[in-house]
């Protein structure tokens, strides 16, 4: 997805639309999914950076990299409103020994570098696709890996596949999706756990952070 060149900042009178950078770790679902919040329509202004080629790092300390590279060529700045947000999955792959602990620990520090940058990382365990989830169901269940996911999905969205933009099928349940996150993340505090999650928490999706700082251009429920 082409990247919209930023105005030069300080040289226009007029106000500038703040600017909500996403950096997400897919290709096609994540991108897919936030594009339907971009509209001429708001006074915010949405810029989506994908994972585009084949094979690219995908890991949190280069997502970091390319938010922090990204946020600095855009010229994103709390001053003016900017927010910047990685989008990533939790996605352990258990079957390898001390995974849970190698990815907790990475997580761990990219968001202190994350902090430090003003940069937000979201987080769905395992996979984004909770997120579609839970606008049709709340669930505490651990799901291992995506495929699980697309399976319990799969009753609500027939043969869903992440080349699939099914947005028009979620925006209505948006609110009720927003909820049931909520709701799993005071279900596990209450189970002891400590926000921000760390990867041994699954379920669990804070994505509805961002969705309540993007342009409600579409009704929920």
């Amino acid at each position: 997805m082409p990247r919209i060149k930023p105005e030069k900042r300080g040289q226009k009178k007029r106000k500038i639309k703040p600017v909500i950078l996403i950096i997400t770790e897919g290709s096609k679902t994540e991108p897919m999914y936030f594009d339907n919040y971009r509209t001429r329509q708001t006074n915010i202004d949405v810029r989506i950076v994908s994972n585009k080629a084949d094979g690219a790092k995908t890991d949190y300390t280069h997502l970091l990299d390319k938010a922090i590279s990204y946020k600095k060529e855009e010229q994103i700045s709390i001053e003016y409103g900017d927010s910047t947000w990685i989008v990533a999955d939790g996605d352990v792959d258990y079957k390898t020994q001390n995974a849970l602990n190698t990815k907790n620990q990475k997580l761990l520090d990219a968001r202190k570098r994350a902090h430090a940058k003003n940069i937000e990382i979201i987080i769905s365990n395992p996979c984004f696709e909770f997120w579609y989830l839970l606008h049709f169901m709340y669930s505490t269940k651990h799901f291992n890996d995506y495929r699980s996911v697309q399976a319990e999905l799969n009753k609500y969205i027939p043969n869903y596949e992440k080349s699939k933009d099914i947005y028009s099928q979620l925006s209505s349940y948006t609110g009720k999706a927003t909820e049931h996150a909520k709701q799993i993340e005071r279900s596990h505090i209450n189970n002891g756990y400590s926000l921000p999650f760390g990867l041994d928490v699954s379920p669990y999706t804070d994505v509805y952070k961002l969705i309540e700082k993007l342009p409600n251009i579409y009704p929920t429920t």
